[in-house]
């Protein structure tokens, strides 16, 4: 009679992964602990990983990518930033790197700044201040988000100006 307990708990395990993969994506880490999270042992979110992923259900390699191309899409963020949150969603560091290999973070960061700006108002000044914190939030490195500023304000860059204070950089 345990064993049919413990098929029922996989099948039910498996039908709960499967609702979740149909709200969105996951990877195999974090589907992982969403099961555990409604009660199931750990044999069973094993078994349960193990019968999704042989379905084809859930693919970490898959779903970095995917994410990554969802992130270019949807909210750019510096490389950096996206690794990070990449690992933090179990992804392993060897596929995180994987997916971020061809990613443009240069390019992103113009994307965001071209879009971030035409919401923005106040003087000039004020605009370029406004757009450099919000790119700095997102992380971009400083060499992007000079390249970005400059591109999106129409050539006044940030060359004369160190950082976030507005004083000039020494040479």
């Amino acid at each position: 009679m345990p064993e049919m307990n413990d098929n029922k708990q996989l099948q039910d395990a498996v039908s709960c992964g499967i609702r979740l993969l149909g709200m969105r994506a996951h990877g195999r880490s974090e589907l992982s602990s969403k099961l555990r999270k409604k009660g199931y042992v750990s044999t069973t979110v094993d078994a349960a990983i193990a019968r999704l992923e042989s379905l084809g259900l859930v693919d970490d390699r898959a779903f970095a990518a995917g994410w990554v191309e969802s992130l270019s899409k949807r909210r750019p963020e510096g490389k950096a930033k996206a690794r990070m949150r990449l690992l933090q969603k179990g992804i392993p560091e060897e596929l995180t790197e994987e997916a971020l290999r061809e990613y443009d973070s240069p390019a992103m960061c113009c994307a965001a700044a071209e879009k971030k700006m035409r919401s923005l108002t106040g003087t000039p000044e004020t605009k370029r201040k406004k757009l450099e914190t919000f790119l700095r939030n997102r992380g971009f490195d400083w060499e992007s988000i000079k390249q970005a500023v400059a591109q999106a304000t129409g050539g006044r860059g940030l060359d004369e100006f160190d950082r976030s204070d507005g004083s000039q950089e020494s040479d």
